[in-house]
């Protein structure tokens, strides 16, 4: 009796912890797609809009951003903060069976960097009031707080209206701005 029950523990323990040579390849392999997926995804858009909100806002902010950090850092705060966002999107949308893509976590991530990077700049605009167009300018600060209250507001509407993954951008943002102030 002693050793049976030792015998159905350590199965038990076999099954946690040892390696199944029967389906450990196809498990590996399962688990390197599933990790390529939180790459890959980045590249994909659902729409036309989309990608030309990601990639306009991704040309505004590399190039100063790759200036300042190099190539190799801005590559590493833009799929960090990508994959972050992405995992903790994955993380709360546990229930959806929606699909998550999209660059908007690394995107936001490029805004978390340039804050760090040039806190003290002003950002220029151009407000239609009628047919009249006024410039003006606001400090970058107020305007990534006004975006990022934006993002915080639709994250947590009871009914969203979008399909959208907020929590992925506001994650993104916080990613980038601390592997920015990490790697600066």
């Amino acid at each position: 009796m002693v050793w049976s029950s030792w015998q159905e523990n350590s199965q038990e323990v076999y099954q946690q912890w040892a390696i199944q040579t029967r389906s450990f390849y196809q498990n590996l392999l399962d688990n390197l797609m599933l990790l390529t997926r939180l790459f890959t995804s980045l590249f994909l858009h659902g729409n036309w809009s989309h990608w030309l909100v990601n990639c306009s806002v991704f040309v505004l902010l590399s190039f100063s951003i790759e200036r300042v950090l190099g190539w190799q850092k801005l590559a590493l705060v833009y799929f960090g903060s990508g994959i972050l966002g992405h995992l903790v999107a994955i993380a709360t949308m546990q229930d959806s069976s929606s699909f998550l893509l999209g660059a908007s976590g690394a995107v936001s991530g490029l805004i978390g960097s340039w804050l760090v990077l040039f806190p003290n700049r002003n950002i220029s605009f151009i407000i239609p009031i009628g047919l009249y167009f006024q410039k003006t300018s606001l400090p970058l600060t107020a305007v990534v707080a006004i975006w990022l209250g934006i993002q915080v507001l639709l994250q947590f509407m009871p009914t969203p209206a979008f399909n959208v993954a907020w929590l992925s951008h506001i994650v993104g943002f916080v990613g980038g701005f601390l592997l920015t102030r990490f790697v600066k």
